[in-house]
């Protein structure tokens, strides 16, 4: 860790990663936030992109999530937690401002691997974002409801009755 006392800076190794330290908020945090972009940066950026369906994008949330984790490290009991409410949080609004802005999905390009995967794939990037976000945490990444529950900071019910649409969503789009 980098304090140069005569800016009042700390600096966590990236630039982008950059803290004001003031006397609410000293410039040492129990959080290594450095150690975590490090462990956690791929698998954020692969959940963001499963909901945003961008890469680009899902690594501009997850820099968003980090540079917010960084600014409320003092104040953040679970880190891991932050960071995953905060990437999907961050990744549903990404599609609420996009769908504002223009009513235009891009094409996905088409994947020759196996018909039935890719079109389950299809069907799923369809769903709306927040039912989007619940499945691949489900089945992607293989979570309990629970788990799914306590790292959006959504009760159980509202995280069982999400994925109750988006199954019966998917259920319509793909034949048995």
């Amino acid at each position: 860790m980098d304090i140069r006392d005569d800016e009042n800076v700390t600096v966590l190794g990236d630039p982008l990663l950059m803290r004001r330290a003031t006397p609410s908020a000293p410039a040492h945090d129990s959080v290594d936030v450095e150690l975590l972009f490090i462990e956690q940066r791929r698998r954020l950026v692969n959940l963001a992109t499963a909901i945003t369906l961008d890469r680009s994008v899902a690594e501009e949330v997850v820099q968003d999530a980090f540079a917010g984790l960084q600014h409320r490290a003092s104040d953040v009991s679970d880190p891991v937690g932050y960071l995953h409410r905060s990437v999907v949080n961050q990744a549903i609004s990404v599609i609420r401002r996009r769908r504002t802005v223009a009513r235009y999905v891009a094409p996905l390009a088409p994947v020759a691997v196996n018909p039935e995967i890719d079109e389950t794939w299809s069907a799923v990037t369809r769903l709306p974002a927040r039912e989007r976000a619940v499945v691949v945490l489900r089945f992607w990444l293989d979570w309990s409801e629970a788990d799914i529950a306590a790292s959006l900071g959504w009760p159980v019910g509202t995280v069982k009755s999400t994925l109750h649409r988006a199954l019966k969503h998917l259920k319509k789009e793909i034949p048995q």
